[in-house]
């Protein structure tokens, strides 16, 4: 009998504590929330063009990213039937977000030894509204007697929300 009032008063104990924690506990509901933001778009709406030169000892053509302005150096002859034009990309995205912008510094593809080097400075960090715009420049280094020819050449730009 003893052994079964010793049990009864330990279930009681423990039964007590567990009533005890429950009215003396608390608790509360939390929140989640999420907010998507409109995808960003990028677009080419002029491509760079370092417009119509000659060749003959080795030169550099080159835009300016912010007036547009041709220059040429060393062998390379300027030609007044296509001055050139700097790149343009129009950007769309969420309303007044913040944005990273990232022109690859090489222009790659070129035949015939070709080199090019962007110009990208001063690029936008936020959209006004839904959008941004902005140019890019950049030169080109033009091996000695390159041939005749239309020569392309590509570089990446990549637009992401920070």
């Amino acid at each position: 009998m003893k052994n079964i009032l010793l049990a009864a008063s330990a279930l009681l104990a423990i039964a007590g504590s567990a009533f005890a924690d429950d009215v003396n506990g608390a608790s509360a509901t939390g929140t989640a929330g999420v907010t998507v933001f409109t995808p960003i778009t990028v677009a080419q709406s002029q491509g760079l063009d370092f417009g119509a030169i000659t060749s003959g000892v080795a030169g550099t053509v080159a835009i300016d990213q912010s007036s547009g302005a041709r220059q040429v150096t060393g062998g390379v002859g300027a030609l007044a039937v296509n001055v050139g034009k700097t790149g343009a990309f129009d950007v769309k995205g969420q309303a007044d977000a913040a944005i990273n912008v990232v022109v690859g510094s090489d222009i790659t593809g070129f035949a015939g030894g070709i080199k090019g080097k962007t110009q990208a400075d001063n690029l936008p960090v936020a959209l006004k509204g839904t959008s941004a715009s902005f140019s890019v420049g950049g030169s080109l280094d033009i091996p000695a007697s390159t041939p005749a020819g239309a020569y392309t050449g590509e570089y990446t730009v990549s637009v992401n929300y920070p």
